[in-house]
């Protein structure tokens, strides 16, 4: 059986972080991260495919809520160690975005990352941004070396 997301608890977390980063950005302060870490954002955010960047979230939330997620894994059915992504998305992440009118789609999960995918190299094969989705999949192993 899949392990559970408290979906409260995800929504109270991702409130106080959004909150913390409005305060950093209010007094100017940079996050220090490496020049390939920066790459990856930048990447990321300049390409046209917001999927990848709301299922970023949802992904980091897992991981903050519970180190024992797979976060490469985001279907119950793939193993014991996913995560439900979709729900979390629809439940929090999407919610969050829309309620604080940053741009994003009416959920990855239903546009470029459906069909039951696990985010591995080899998933790729079927995206259009394939460069956006390494920059995914870079940010996906810096928190699964972070366990």
């Amino acid at each position: 059986m899949a392990r559970q997301i408290d979906y409260a608890a995800a929504r109270k977390r991702l409130d106080k972080a959004f909150a913390e980063a409005e305060v950093d950005f209010g007094k100017e302060q940079i996050a220090q991260v490496s020049s390939g870490t920066e790459t990856a954002a930048d990447t990321l955010f300049e390409s046209g495919t917001q999927a990848f960047r709301e299922a970023l979230v949802g992904c980091a939330l897992a991981r903050i809520l519970d180190q024992g997620f797979d976060i490469r894994l985001p279907y119950v059915k793939q193993g014991d160690d996913a995560f439900n992504g979709r729900t979390l998305d629809e439940r929090v992440v999407n919610p969050f975005l829309h309620e604080k009118e940053i741009p994003s789609s009416k959920g990855p999960y239903l546009s470029a990352l459906r069909r039951n995918v696990s985010f591995v190299k080899e998933t790729a094969k079927g995206l259009r941004d394939k460069a956006a989705y390494g920059a995914f999949l870079r940010f996906l192993g810096e928190s699964a070396t972070s366990r």
